[in-house]
């Protein structure tokens, strides 16, 4: 593994070669800290502690997807090398971005970019609903020069959103942080009117919510004086850019109507969740569904603590003697006493993007849909499995509790609901397999139930032509061969998975045939 670190001057406080240290963590498929955000297209951020007195440092990763990925990071460098060159180009040109400290690039084309932490920031709109109106104003004009600042210089950053800009010394002199540089880049010949357009209109459809019309227009215009515009210039820019922040309200209008529901007063929210013996990953499940307004735990007859862990987040924590998947299921469903229901496994996250696509849904009331299928993202071998046929492999997680009951044969169990349901877009994190060997348990295991819940006769196909076509489905179809050999080791457990669940099926039928 290559690592480059670098250090600033005295008034960066971190130690570099402590925050290539937890850069390398993350890289071993560690959790250095708490997670701050993740993505689809492969790109974790973190928060871990380097240095003598445990500062905060930020560890932004990046995973590549496929061969072309790597092949692309070799040939013009990692993602996290681009984005530390994109830092130092902007504090060449005066914009404040959070100091690099470190890279570490791995040897399958993921690369970790390791940041100081801006401490004591808030996002944008955030601070500028907080502000009294004087404030404000001047808050408005900050803003607009540092925007003028970051165009001049040929930046473009396609997320220039609020959750990226964050507010430092607020209640002196405040500054600007631009804290997403993952696309951002550095446009010789400068930026086109429709960037500039577009950058101006994520930045105020937000901010229109928080601040009024005469702040707004006071941000233009020193946007457009910092640019060195005439008047009339920046009027025609004007108009453009609430032309096409119109056009944009206009659009999500109609997405809401087409799904016909309005904002109502958010109702509950369940979290169910049934354990055995998970004292090693139960905690994190329990702190990722805590904003939910109850927890219920199902605990089979857990002997090593997981109890007593969970009794430190809910105090409906029920013993419920193991009766098998889908009855203990719906036991916990039965147990829940809000009108939605969110279904999490102990090995299973529910990160920040999900929880905010769930808390809309509730804030719509589901949206005249009465459950949700929620794709699952697995962690396993060091990679997040977009390949292979594991994702998004949708699930029935949301739904309403009067509609549901649960169906299935163990060990897959399922949710139905008596009513419409529809897809969500953000993916739930199942982290299943701890190594190898816990793979292999788990499908004897799983296996076993199976076979015990269905025992028939095995023919011929199902031992000899469903392995192969499921090998096929997850290495070719689900383009796991680009992932290499755990590509090929997923597509292999699967085909095991199915020929061994037929042939102790088999076992069973003629075992209960004999007596």
């Amino acid at each position: 593994m290559k690592a480059v670190a670098r250090a600033e001057e005295s008034r960066v406080p971190w130690d570099p070669a402590a925050a290539v240290c937890a850069a390398s963590r993350v890289a071993a498929g560690e959790a250095p800290g708490r997670l701050l955000k993740q993505n689809r297209h492969g790109r974790v951020v973190w928060v871990d502690r380097a240095g003598p007195r445990g500062e905060e440092v930020v560890v932004k990763s990046r995973y590549a997807k496929d061969v072309w990925d790597r092949a692309r990071a070799r040939v013009v460098g990692s993602p996290c090398q681009q984005h530390a060159d994109v830092a130092r180009q902007c504090e060449a040109a005066g914009v404040c971005v959070p100091t690099v400290l470190g890279v570490v690039d791995g040897p399958e084309g993921e690369s970790h970019v390791v940041s100081t932490a801006v401490v004591g920031a808030s996002p944008l709109a955030d601070v500028a609903a907080s502000l009294a109106p004087r404030r404000r104003l001047r808050l408005a004009r900050v803003v607009g020069r540092f925007v003028a600042s970051l165009h001049r210089a040929g930046i473009y950053a396609p997320d220039l959103k609020h959750e990226n800009l964050l507010v430092a010394d607020v209640a002196s002199s405040p500054r600007i942080v631009l804290v997403d540089l993952d696309r951002a880049r550095v446009l010789n010949g400068g930026l086109s009117r429709r960037r500039r357009i577009r950058n101006l209109v994520q930045l105020c459809w937000r901010l229109s919510w928080e601040t009024t019309e005469r702040e707004r227009e006071l941000l233009f215009r020193q946007y457009v004086s910092a640019m060195g515009e005439t008047a009339a210039s920046g009027v025609r820019l004007a108009q453009d850019v609430d032309r096409a922040r119109r056009a944009k309200q206009r659009r999500l209008l109609r997405k809401r109507q087409r799904r016909g529901s309005r904002p109502t007063e958010r109702p509950g929210i369940s979290a169910m969740i049934i354990c055995q013996n998970e004292a090693r990953r139960i905690r994190p499940c329990l702190e990722s569904v805590s904003w939910c307004d109850e927890i219920v735990v199902v605990d089979g007859g857990s002997t090593d603590g997981t109890v007593e862990i969970c009794r430190e987040f809910t105090p409906r924590v029920i013993e419920n003697a193991w009766p098998g998947h889908r009855a203990q299921k719906q036991f916990a469903l039965d147990q829940t006493r809000m009108p939605w229901v969110l279904n999490v496994d102990s090995d299973e996250r529910v990160p920040a993007p999900l929880r905010e696509e769930i808390e809309w849904i509730l804030a719509h009331d589901g949206a005249g849909f009465d459950g949700f299928q929620v794709p699952r993202l697995v962690r396993y071998l060091g990679r997040w499995w977009w390949r292979g046929g594991w994702y998004p492999s949708r699930r029935l997680r949301l739904f309403r509790r009067e509609r549901t009951e649960w169906g299935g044969v163990d060990p897959h169990e399922k949710a139905v609901v008596h009513g419409a349901t529809a897809h969500i877009k953000e993916p739930l994190w199942h982290l299943s397999y701890e190594d190898v060997a816990h793979h292999l348990r788990s499908i004897d295991r799983l296996t076993e139930v199976a076979a015990r819940a269905a025992p028939r006769r095995a023919r011929w196909d199902r031992l000899y032509l469903r392995p192969p076509a499921r090998f096929l489905r997850s290495w070719l179809l689900g383009r796991g061969f680009l992932e290499g050999f755990p590509g090929f080791f997923i597509a292999l457990a699967s085909a095991v998975y199915v020929h061994v669940k037929h042939v102790k099926a088999d076992e069973e039928a003629r075992l209960a045939e004999r007596s």
